[in-house]
């Protein structure tokens, strides 16, 4: 491949003095002198090794490679200006948008009114909010597509900055007529013999459920799985079993009809926390989402946050 090694400028140069066929005009409308003009197109012509351009002190016409190549400069500096305009218009929706990643039940039962909160302070900037389960949350920020992340996972990765939000238990929870809904605290090896609901195998909760379960000499079993919480609670509501789950999934409007039960020896937890990459440089407009989340958190607890 031929080296390229002249500029873009003498280009634009070149397709002046095409155009207006006239040094004169050509150097009035770049703004340089006739010298100037004239030094630019010598250096294209010496790079290409090619006349292009016949001069005489009345006029100025293309050669024969003047006009091949004529078609070819025009279309390189539209292509460049093309994108140019592009990556200006990329960076102008970037500069105005923030992305957070988030477990489904944040996004929709904390993040609202947070995010409201910010638009109303921030008219111009634009909000998207990806909820995905755990790990895509964590790979939407890893990867750049969230500009910030609401997770209970990420905390291990080399990659990820985790600030801690709060540490949440896990329950037992069971219909109001379940033989355990007087009780307010059990221990996992009670519930032997149990028929659990809960969600599938792909999910983090889950994940952290097997493993201590795994533990236990004698277990109860999980016979009744569904993708999502939604569907989880809604086995429980049927009367099909108990599920254990993040205490803040338990809503207000579920402890009408459901109980929560403490699980101790062992204890279950998990840490929710915001993440993002390694050594984010934050906005100021980000700095204020952050401290909003942080206040959310800590000026109440949120109802219904799970994966």
């Amino acid at each position: 491949m031929a080296r390229i090694n002249f500029e873009l400028n003498e280009l634009q140069a070149f397709i002046a003095v095409a155009d207006k066929s006239s040094f004169k005009a050509a150097a009035e409308a770049l703004y340089l002198s006739q010298p100037a003009l004239s030094r630019r197109i010598d250096r294209l012509e010496q790079a290409l090794q090619v006349r292009l351009l016949e001069r005489t002190t009345r006029s100025v016409r293309l050669t024969g490679e003047g006009v091949h190549f004529l078609q070819h400069a025009q279309a390189v500096v539209e292509e460049l200006e093309a994108a140019m305009h592009g990556l200006g218009q990329r960076q102008q929706l970037r500069c105005g948008m923030l992305t957070i990643a988030s477990i489904p039940s944040v996004a929709q039962q904390l993040l609202p009114e947070v995010l409201a909160a910010f638009a109303r302070a921030h008219p111009q900037h634009r909000l998207r909010v990806l909820d995905e389960n755990a790990q895509e949350v964590l790979a939407c920020v890893l990867d750049g597509r969230a500009d910030l992340g609401i997770n209970f996972v990420g905390g291990e990765d080399p990659g990820i900055d985790f600030l801690p939000l709060l540490t949440e238990r896990y329950l037992l929870v069971v219909r109001r007529d379940h033989p355990l809904a007087s009780r307010s605290r059990v221990r996992l090896q009670e519930l032997a013999g149990e028929k659990l609901v809960s969600v599938s195998p792909h999910s983090s909760n889950r994940l952290l459920l097997d493993h201590q379960l795994a533990a236990l000499a004698e277990r109860p079993q999980i016979y009744y799985e569904a993708n999502h919480l939604s569907g989880v609670y809604g086995m429980v509501l049927a009367g099909m079993g108990p599920v254990i789950v993040p205490e803040l999934s338990l809503t207000q409007a579920q402890r009408h009809m459901l109980v929560g039960i403490e699980i101790s020896e062992p204890a279950l937890s998990r840490t929710l926390g915001l993440i993002q990459r390694k050594g984010s440089h934050n906005s100021p407009q980000m700095r204020q989402l952050i401290d909003q989340l942080r206040r959310a958190f800590q000026q109440g607890q949120p109802q219904g946050v799970a994966e």
